[in-house]
Order: structure tokens, then sequence, then C-alpha cells
């Protein structure tokens, strides 16, 4: 793998953007609002990734001059809340403010668009309940919202414990 660039959204601790470093890919940029798991993710990944080496929100990262920083990535990922989705919480959707931050996706990628070029690839994490919240009318809208950008929108449900010695 040569020379491919990953941005991390929602990025906490690093987990997925760790994956594509062992893959070969370069981490151009990462983001968190949470200083606990920006602290965290310096430790496991060796190097501050974070945009302005700060842990910020998205919303904060696109009105400022940071925004300068999120710059052409090869694939961008996000591991966005699950709370708003899952069975194991009030299950909001978009009514939840964690729920709209798939929202923020849209708003960076349409940023890239602008300043540069859409990402080749996403890679999107969430819970297994996202596909059918609210009668699947949850997928299909961010569906219908990466549709909109020209993405081809693939998903695949995956249980840790079939790939991991981690119950879930």
């Amino acid at each position: 793998m040569s020379n491919l660039t990953v941005g991390g959204l929602f990025s906490g601790v690093g987990g997925i953007e760790r994956a594509f470093q062992k893959a070969g890919f370069t981490i151009s940029w990462a983001n968190d609002m949470d200083d606990k798991a920006h602290e965290t993710y310096k430790v496991i990944m060796g190097h501050d990734h974070y945009i302005g080496n700060k842990a910020m929100p998205v919303e904060k990262i696109l009105q400022n001059s940071y925004k300068e920083t999120l710059s052409y990535v090869d694939v961008l990922v996000g591991g966005f809340p699950c709370q708003a989705f899952s069975i194991a919480g009030y299950r909001k959707g978009f009514k939840d403010s964690r729920g709209n931050v798939f929202f923020r996706i849209i708003d960076v990628l349409n940023h890239l668009k602008k300043t540069s070029e859409l990402p080749k690839a996403l890679l999107l994490e969430n819970v297994k309940n996202f596909k059918t919240h609210d009668n699947n009318n949850t997928y299909r809208e961010v569906k219908k919202r990466l549709d909109q950008l020209g993405y081809s929108v693939y998903t695949k449900i995956l249980n840790t414990k079939d790939y991991t010695d981690i119950p879930q």
C-alpha cells in the first residue's frame, strides 16, 4: 500500500485509524471532542493526529481556522455516537443530539468537496440496530445523503465475537 491516507472523525482512542495504519495507510488527521479519549489516542498511536492537537467538536473545526486542516484523504472513517440508535438506549435517533452527529460527516464531506475532492471511500461504524432503527428510516436517510454525494453504500453487520475472543 503506498501513500494512501485516512482521516478520522469521532476517533475516540483511534481504533479504526489504528487498523488502517496497520494496513499501511498514513493517518492525515483525526478528531474527537473527548479530552480523555484524546489523551489515550496519543498514547496508543504514539503521535497526535488530532486536528489542532486538541479535542474539539466537528462544528468548531468547520467554523474556524481549523477547517483548513481538513485536507483530502483517500478514506474517511468515523465511529459516530451510537447511543441514539442502540437498543440499550432511548432510540431517539436524529431527535437526539448525538444522533445528529452523522450530519457533521456530511458537512465535512461537503467541505472537502468544495476545497479539494471527496474521499474515494468511507467507512462508517455504528451499532447493529442502526440499520433497522425507526423502521429503517434512519438508514434510508443516511444512504440517501451518501448517494447524493455520489457514494455507493454497502452495509455489513459484523459481530466481534465472530472475529475475536471479545464477547461483543
